[in-house]
This record gives structure tokens, C-alpha cells and sequence, in this order.
């Protein structure tokens, strides 16, 4: 689902929640194609064909519609993993893998590594797109500690957290090197399944 800090009750009726959907949709668009320059609810009405004052009412500030955008892109993509995983994966691990080379590939899409890029790069200048960023990790970071939990339950909390960052940190450092239109280094062949192995033994080793 996904959450809406500043308006639920906004948000509650079918209706609503279609409209603030439509909303975070045309957000995404704009990020991804025009960067977060152009990011305005002046914008995004002409784009989704609604008044203004519509925009406004969903999400009364920019750190609400930047906080909802990443919770919306993130159930997004985890809607996309679902329906790939394949039917005979029966076991938590096997799941896990396949999740892990999911991610990995993810990055490699023109569309994610945009959006993502351009998030780190206006993180560093903008409160509202700092908070976002740190909405989205901060999903991504609970589902792996999440997935961790139901493989091995007796590793404690505080330890699945900082394992979820770590492997957090090194799905996402990933795309610097295999990302699109990236140089190909013969050095570094094999590296997507070394790091799915590495990322493995970091989840579930001792």
C-alpha cells in the first residue's frame, strides 16, 4: 500500500487513492524525464490534467509528495519482483537469491538508474529530495532485513539491520560499474554473480 503521511483520510476513498496514485505516477515521469527541476505542482496538473488546487490538497507540501513518491516507486518495483519470482523457488534462500539478482538487474535499466541518480544528486542540495531518498533506502534496507528474518531468525535485529545497509549500499554502488551505457572493464567480469555470492554470505554467515 502505498502510505499517505499528510492525507490519508484524503486518500481513503477508492477515488482518492486513484487520484493520489495518478498524482505520484506523473511525479515519477516528470523525475525521470525532466529531472526534479521541473518537479512542480504546476506540472504535474498539466501533465495529469487536474487543477492545481488538486495537487495541493493531496499533498499539501513538497516533503509529502517526495516522501509518498518514494514509497510509491518502491511498491512499484516490489510488485514487479513479485511477479517474476518463479513458481518452483519454493525456500526463503532461494527467494532471497533470486531477489538479490533481481535488484541487481534493476539497476542496469535506463529508467531506474535515472531516477535514482538523479535523487543522489539532489539530495545533496535539497531537504525535501534528501528526505525522499532516505524514505526509499530506508524501505529497501527493512525489506532485506525483512528476508534475512525468514531465513535465519536467530540472527538479532540490530545485526539483519546493519546487514540489510551494507548489502543495500553494495546493490546500489553496483550500477557506478554495470549501470547503463557504463565503460565494460574485462576485469570486472563475473562481478554481478560475485556480488550476489558475496551479498549471500554477508546476509546469512556468522
Amino acid at each position: 500500500m502505498v502510505n499517505l503521511p499528510s492525507s490519508a483520510a484524503k486518500g481513503s476513498t477508492r477515488k482518492g487513492a486513484g487520484r493520489s496514485a495518478m498524482i505520484l505516477e506523473v511525479a515519477k515521469d516528470i523525475v525521470v524525464t525532466e529531472g526534479f527541476a521541473n518537479l512542480s505542482y504546476r506540472n504535474i496538473a498539466k501533465r495529469a490534467g487536474i487543477a492545481v488546487g488538486n495537487v495541493n490538497y493531496y499533498y499539501p507540501s513538497k516533503d509529502d509528495l517526495l516522501v509518498d513518491l518514494a514509497e510509491f516507486i518502491f511498491d512499484r518495483w516490489d510488485e514487479r519482483l513479485k511477479k517474476r519470482v518463479p513458481s518452483r523457488l519454493k525456500s526463503d534462500r532461494e527467494i532471497f537469491q533470486f531477489s538479490i539478482k533481481f535488484m541487481i538487474e534493476e539497476n542496469k535499466r535506463e529508467r531506474t538508474v535515472t531516477l535514482l541518480m538523479e535523487m543522489w544528486a539532489m539530495a545533496n542540495h535539497s531537504p525535501p529530495v534528501s528526505k525522499m531518498l532516505g524514505a526509499f533506502y530506508a524501505r529497501m534496507r527493512s525489506w532485506i532485513s525483512d528476508m534475512i528474518e525468514r531465513v535465519r531468525p536467530d540472527i538479532g535485529r540490530e545485526s539483519r539491520d546493519l546487514r540489510a545497509a551494507l548489502i543495500t549500499a553494495q546493490i546500489e554502488g553496483l550500477m557506478i560499474l554495470i549501470g547503463p551505457r557504463r565503460v565494460r572493464h574485462e576485469e570486472l567480469a563475473g562481478i554481478e554473480q560475485a556480488a550476489a555470492e558475496h551479498i549471500e554470505n554477508l546476509a546469512f554467515g556468522d
